[in-house]
């Protein structure tokens, strides 16, 4: 009997690989198949471009095959190869970050590569000019503070905030207590709150936030718990 992909689970595909690669790579492909849109989501939502966001995303898939044999399960597949992504992602951005340090962001870069991005923020079909343009300034403005922030509180944000982790992962994957992790996220969001401010205004930082829901750190708005 032929048991459907759809129901082996991650750890299992993870189990096979560590017994057949590199001989034997279906799992392995398995494995990015179910994986790949979501990691170039994540990947792409940081560049901010389609071809940058290609590349990483194929880089994070070979650091995953090698990484493989020394999976040992402290959190889901999952979260560990978004945590990659999320590096890979950053490490872009700090690359950017000394080649442009004097550089001005360059506006309006990436409007047809963000309608391909189901995580993006991304005018509705009713959305008229005026909104898609506030959307759009919220995408460039977020995208320039996470450039600036610490790379560890940018990863923090990332993974609670754009990833969608729960802090038990979180601290799973940072190997620290939870209330650590709790109050490392506070400080991130406060510090992406400041720069919110300093960069787009405090005025843009209220006529904007009815638009931040899907488009990036949940810091910039009130948060239950």
């Amino acid at each position: 009997m032929v048991t459907s992909t759809d129901t082996i689970t991650d750890e299992e595909l993870v189990a096979r690989c560590k017994r057949e690669l590199p001989g034997n790579t279906r799992s392995y492909e398995l494995l990015v198949q179910r994986h790949m849109n979501r990691v170039y989501s994540i990947v792409y939502r940081i560049v901010c471009n389609k071809e940058e966001a290609e590349d990483i995303t194929q880089e994070v898939f070979v650091k995953v095959y090698h990484g493989l044999k020394k999976f040992e399960h402290q959190a889901s597949f999952s979260s560990w190869a978004y945590r990659i992504a999320t590096n890979s992602a950053l490490d872009s951005l700090d690359k950017i970050k000394r080649q442009q340090k004097h550089t001005a962001p360059t506006p309006n870069t990436t409007p047809k590569d963000e309608q391909t991005d189901p995580l993006h923020l991304h005018p509705s079909s009713e959305a008229g000019p005026e909104e898609s343009s506030i959307q759009r300034e919220l995408r460039e403005c977020i995208s320039q503070i996470l450039r600036q922030l610490d790379r560890q509180q940018a990863r923090l944000l990332i993974l609670r905030d754009f990833d969608d982790l729960s802090y038990d992962e979180i601290a799973a994957l940072l190997k620290v207590g939870l209330s650590a992790v709790k109050m490392r996220i506070h400080r991130a969001r406060l510090a992406f709150q400041e720069l919110f401010s300093q960069t787009c205004g405090r005025g843009y930082l209220f006529s904007v936030a009815s638009n931040t829901t899907s488009s990036g750190p949940k810091g910039s708005r009130p948060k239950k718990g």
